[in-house]
């Protein structure tokens, strides 16, 4: 399955224990926060834009140099203890709202204009 409506997603998300991704050299990955919006810890490759959105260990592992082995001991460590991640991800999470986006962007357009 490719694609599922906002509300499957939703539901994917809320039934979920955490959030697994391997795709490398990824610049910005919006489904780490989406998933750590609902309150699960990611499991990502330790570069990229997944250095800007997970914080490691408290919002979920970042690995570096990913491999299968690798994975199974996050997935392991991380599965003992989902719900412990809960409050830091949906803090971080917040950090991406658009509205924080905007601001940041009108500020620094207006921190390099010239008078």
């Amino acid at each position: 399955m490719s694609w599922v409506d906002h509300s499957k997603l939703l539901d994917l998300y809320a039934g979920c224990k955490g959030f697994i991704t391997t795709a490398r050299e990824e610049d910005f990955g919006l489904a780490p926060v989406e998933a750590m919006a609902s309150g699960k810890p990611v499991i990502a490759p330790n570069e990229g834009g997944y250095k800007e959105t997970v914080i490691d260990g408290a919002t979920g592992m970042l690995i570096d140099d990913i491999s299968v082995e690798k994975l199974i001991a996050a997935v392991v460590e991380i599965g003992k203890a989902p719900e412990a991640f809960k409050e830091a991800c949906l803090n971080q999470a917040k950090n991406f709202d658009t509205k924080i986006f905007i601001d940041k962007i009108k500020s620094e357009i207006v921190s390099q204009q010239v008078i």
